[in-house]
């Protein structure tokens, strides 16, 4: 994997180091100290992260000119927000009694991972041809998916149909999913579009695919693993809870959801000024060591199985 190669040649990981002088320790000395010496250190920093990030994403995000239409600077601000939102969601979920379910929140920063560094190695008109063609079948089938399913769900309640303001889109969805494909078979990308893998590969980003796409696959579908490692035998009976491997599951949402969101702000950061500042600042660097240089210089990286599992 290529991330992240700039923060080993950044002085601040000395911070790694809790034996420093407290006599001579800036702010960010001090909560970093804090940090590594209290509990749930890696969701700790991870909360700094999101934080941190906050006035930036805000800022790369709100009151902005009015764009021509939806273009490729509004489809990456946006996946901006969205990716901030997700390791937002990660940290908390991680708090509570039910973390496990923290990695869901994986597949958002996963796919749109993948989905802005493709976009942005595209001809910016290419680009900006897609996100509109796409956007506007997107949005019909969104018409399509309620229409077809909301009357039958209030019938369902002994309720009155109301009216939904939409109108029947299946002549509009077909003429334009026929304009989509035309559109993608002329890139050389053929009738249906790229797929995820199509765009991971093609921005060179297949190891990252395999694993995180794989890792978020298993947290949201009904994969035999996650629920058979649910259920513990203490000999004479049998316990059904996600609880037994909470620190893991916690550990693993909230390290690996930091790195997609920084492998996101690496992408854009030469875009938007106030994500380059981020990206620039002392303070991302020491919180962004802690989450994935610490576990990885002690070896602990999250695993996706346990060896406890296989006994």
């Amino acid at each position: 994997m290529s991330a992240y190669p700039f923060i080993s040649q950044r002085p601040e990981y000395s911070l790694m180091d809790s034996n420093h002088d407290a006599t001579t320790e800036s702010p960010l000395h001090a909560e970093v100290h804090q940090v590594l010496n209290g509990e749930n250190v890696l969701r700790r920093a991870a909360e700094r992260i999101v934080a941190l990030a906050e006035p930036y994403v805000d800022e790369a995000c709100l009151n902005v000119e009015i764009p021509p239409g939806f273009n490729v600077d509004v489809a990456c601000r946006a996946i901006v927000r969205r990716v901030h939102d997700a390791l937002s969601a990660t940290t908390m979920t991680a708090n509570t009694p039910s973390r496990a379910s923290a990695r869901v929140h994986l597949r958002t920063l996963c796919e749109d991972l993948i989905f802005v560094k493709w976009i942005l190695g595209l001809n910016e008109d290419v680009a900006t041809e897609y996100l509109q063609r796409s956007a506007r079948v997107d949005v019909l089938r969104t018409i399509e998916a309620q229409l077809e399913f909301l009357p039958d769900a209030y019938r369902s309640l002994d309720t009155e149909v109301p009216e939904l303001g939409f109108h029947d889109p299946k002549a509009a969805l077909e003429q334009a999913r026929e304009e989509y494909a035309e559109f993608c078979k002329a890139q050389g990308w053929g009738k249906r579009g790229p797929s995820v893998r199509d765009m991971a590969e093609a921005s060179e980003i297949l190891s990252e695919y395999r694993f995180f796409y794989f890792l978020s696959s298993k947290a949201v579908h009904s994969n035999l693993h996650e629920i058979g490692r649910m259920a513990w035998s203490n000999r004479h009976t049998i316990s059904i809870s996600s609880r037994p491997f909470a620190g893991v599951h916690a550990d693993l949402a909230v390290v690996y959801g930091t790195w997609l969101f920084g492998e996101v702000i690496e992408a854009v950061a030469s875009r938007f000024p106030p994500i380059g500042q981020l990206a620039a600042s002392e303070a991302y660097a020491v919180w962004l060591a802690i989450v994935l240089v610490g576990p990885a210089r002690n070896g602990r990286l999250p695993l996706l199985i346990h060896p406890e599992e296989l006994k």
